[in-house]
């Protein structure tokens, strides 16, 4: 599998997860807790397996630390009498503790890891757990409710007997995005038609709960639940994060639709157009309002950025080539600009410039910094290559100038590079922390046959791998790290934000 592929299936940063250039953006916040923290989500183990899954793909020696932090996951998880499986977001917090919650996209992560293990080891244990966690998911922790367009379904942020509301909405790693992909993973792995009642329950709980563009008959949105007048554009908060998993339906299940004819590609094509209505030409490309709360950015990331919206466009490129040619060749152009705003933007930034923060102006994470727009840029690059080699070279000049960046930005730790998320202390996290530049690094490297960019990956690599620490046949992995003013690593650090 190549590594844009990998990617492409399970990035969530998810949990925030879901790449590059970042202004602007603020981690999920961690409850302190007493002692180093090792969670289960992308902060924690699940983060390691995403990185580490595309590392060894290139150098299986690290196999035995994403397949160790699966194994560790497993043994944490929390059964049911009826064998369905969860976790909590710390398997380390104290009963009563906030971290002690059981966070649904977390486990939509490590469910979706899990998966992805299975697929590139056929180890069977993997699998199983990975379905009992989709049945925790669709049998207990599902909202479900009847709508005039059927029954409906979907999620909140945390697991609560007592929470009867309709849930998440707009968004990936904080939206109905991650569940949709969640659940498109599961039937791939063992097709089961309960779970295709489940995908048409998110379709029409996505279908009721938007609203139509004053104005247009042919627009719709997402609003924040919050502010009703408010439609975040990005991949984690926003309308990306909703219709790429949309797209991914409208391939698998080109069929299923709602009562009143909507389906998976009617209603994400109405929301990209209403995407179109509010991109703002900039750089000689495009960028968009509310792609992460600020109504400007300046944020080429996956999660927060026009990584995240550019690559809905080109997806929605490709999934409507055939039907809808016309269209397809506007996504593109939205696509285009997209990248030609990331470009334009990280190339006019000096080759000697570090960056200072996870996120930020001009971070190093995934979701909000120089670890994520890559990806999308990727892409592009591979489907303009036989027909715009011209700007397929621009764009992988950018990832290696993002790539230099990264590399620049890192303290060096006895031949090791870790990236700090403030004043010597690294964090493990995916989104913003180390995992991020070893994912990027590891797929960059490789798109480019980069060994330089592959040593880099390895070399942070090895700074988790310095903090593993071995528990129950597996692997756990500190949230944060402190390093000595000399550079040398320190134990990992204790709880607080």
């Amino acid at each position: 599998m190549k590594p844009t592929q990998l990617l492409c299936r399970t990035l969530a940063v998810s949990v925030a997860v879901f790449i590059f250039l970042a202004w602007g953006g603020s981690v999920l916040a961690v409850e302190s807790e007493p002692g180093p923290m090792y969670l289960t989500d992308s902060h924690g183990a699940s983060g390691v397996v995403h990185s580490f899954l595309e590392l060894a793909a290139v150098d299986p020696s690290y196999d035995k630390y994403w397949r160790g932090a699966l194994d560790w996951l497993i043994a944490v998880a929390e059964k049911d009498d009826a064998g369905r499986m969860t976790w909590r977001l710390s398997a380390s917090a104290p009963e009563g503790h906030p971290n002690r919650q059981i966070n649904l996209s977390a486990v939509c992560h490590i469910t979706r890891m899990l998966i992805a293990g299975y697929e590139r080891s056929g180890d069977a244990r993997y699998k199983a757990a990975a379905l009992a966690s989709v049945r925790m998911l669709t049998e207990v922790a599902a909202l479900k409710w009847q709508t005039k367009l059927g029954p409906a379904c979907g999620w909140s942020h945390s697991y609560h007997l007592k929470d009867k509301g309709p849930g998440m909405l707009a968004g990936h790693s904080h939206g109905l995005g991650f569940f949709l992909d969640t659940m498109l993973d599961a039937h791939r792995l063992q097709p089961d038609e309960k779970l295709k009642e489940v995908l048409l329950g998110i379709l029409a709980n996505l279908r009721t709960r938007g609203r139509p563009i004053a104005g247009s008959n042919d627009m719709f949105a997402w609003p924040r639940v919050d502010k009703e007048k408010v439609i975040e554009t990005g991949y984690c908060y926003g309308q990306a994060g909703v219709i790429l998993p949309l797209l991914t339906l409208a391939e698998r299940f080109p069929d299923l639709k709602l009562s009143d004819g909507t389906t998976a590609l009617t209603l994400a094509n109405a929301n990209l157009r209403y995407l179109m209505h509010v991109a703002r030409a900039e750089r000689d490309g495009y960028v968009w309002p509310h792609m992460r709360h600020e109504e400007k950015s300046r944020n080429v990331g996956y999660g927060s950025g026009t990584g995240g919206i550019g690559w809905a466009f080109l997806r929605s490129a490709q999934v409507n080539r055939k039907s809808d040619p016309a269209f397809a060749a506007q996504c593109m152009k939205y696509a285009r600009g997209a990248a030609q705003y990331a470009v334009d933007l990280v190339m006019s930034q000096p080759q000697t410039r570090t960056l200072t923060s996870p996120g930020g102006d001009g971070g190093f994470g995934v979701c909000g910094g120089v670890g994520g727009g890559g990806f999308f840029l990727m892409l592009l690059a591979q489907e303009i290559g036989p027909t715009d080699a011209a700007f397929a070279a621009r764009i992988n000049a950018c990832i290696e100038r993002m790539d230099r960046l990264l590399i620049a930005s890192a303290r060096r730790v006895d031949g090791m590079l870790a990236w700090e998320k403030s004043d010597w202390v690294v964090s493990l996290a995916l989104d913003y922390g180390q995992t991020g530049p070893v994912l990027a690094l590891a797929m960059s490297g490789t798109f480019l046959k980069n060994d330089e960019f592959l040593r880099a990956a390895r070399q942070g690599a090895d700074f988790i791998v310095k903090h593993a620490v071995a528990e129950k046949n597996g692997y756990k992995f500190p949230l944060r790290v402190s390093l000595t003013s000399r550079g040398g690593a320190q134990k990992p650090a204790s709880g607080g934000k």
